[in-house]
């Protein structure tokens, strides 16, 4: 018994891990380069917000997502951003790079 609890520890560790890297294969920023708007792939169903950040870290914008719809990026100057992708208890679940034209 003493040496099944540690297995037990590892196997729902290794089990969480996978499915997180399987929400995050799944969540996808496009079309990247973008000009107006932007769109996220979210097959899982678990995106609750989008946030961009400047490269200096400055949050410049952040939507409540709602699967299907557009986010509109035009008023954004062009550059780099990074987008962080997170679900409905703020947990980041990915991020992404994102060039603004």
């Amino acid at each position: 018994m003493k040496h099944i609890l540690p297995f037990l520890i590892f196997l729902l560790a290794s089990i969480a891990v996978q499915a997180q890297h399987s929400i995050k294969a799944e969540l996808k920023i496009f079309p990247n380069p973008t000009s107006e708007y932007i769109s996220v792939q979210d097959g899982d169903d678990v995106v609750g917000y989008v946030v961009f950040f400047n490269l200096v870290g400055k949050k410049v914008k952040e939507y409540e997502y709602v699967k299907g719809e557009t986010l509109f990026v035009a008023d954004l100057p062009k550059g780099m951003y990074l987008v962080q992708i997170q679900d409905r208890s703020r947990q980041v679940l990915k991020t992404q790079k994102v060039d603004k034209q």
